[in-house]
């Protein structure tokens, strides 16, 4: 499921991963909870600040997250 500045999404779908995209303004800690990823995303479009931000909500809530900014690409199997 990809995130972005314009996101509406319905509480039927329940995607494994979350892809967060050109920095959204969104609580991904209240998303996490509706959601349940398996894991998320964030490319290289974000905010630094977004992405440090969100990386401490996933290391708190021990889904694993990955940023193209810092890792480089994502390879979806």
């Amino acid at each position: 499921m990809i995130v972005d500045e314009n996101i509406a999404f319905k509480d039927l779908i329940k995607p494994d991963i979350l892809l967060l995209t050109n920095s959204p303004k969104v609580n991904l800690e209240r998303l996490i909870d509706q959601l349940h990823p398996s894991q998320i995303i964030a490319d290289g479009t974000n905010y630094k600040s977004n992405i440090k931000k969100w990386k401490t909500t996933c290391l708190k809530t021990k889904i694993p997250f990955h940023a193209t900014a810092e890792k480089g690409f994502y390879n979806i199997r």
